[in-house]
């Protein structure tokens, strides 16, 4: 592959989704049709400032969407993935892809 292949492969990387945080937060969403707040803080080991500040970012770029409701009087935020985040998340891995040595 030439340089300027690699550049723009290079240059079309999603930076929302290269960040190694909200790169495992869109792997965990592809896989499942909803998460809630509670399981991605343990399966990640964050705290929930640096999770929400996270699911914040996804979330304006509409990478996912995020529903808060009460069960009872408890509150509850559960997260899935956009159809445009699945493109997005799809792309960026075909881009790594294509950086990947044969």
């Amino acid at each position: 592959m030439d340089s300027g292949k690699i550049n723009q492969i290079h240059n079309n990387i999603d930076r929302v989704i290269h960040e190694p945080v909200r790169l495992a937060i869109l792997k965990i969403l592809s896989l499942a049709k909803e998460v809630d707040f509670k399981f991605l803080l343990t399966t990640l080991g964050l705290t929930k400032g640096n999770l929400a500040t996270h699911i914040n970012k996804l979330e304006a770029t509409k990478l996912i969407t995020v529903k808060k409701e009460f069960r009872g009087k408890i509150p509850h935020t559960s997260y899935s993935i956009t159809n445009k985040g699945r493109e997005q998340f799809q792309e960026y891995w075909k881009n790594m892809q294509e950086l990947a040595p044969e």
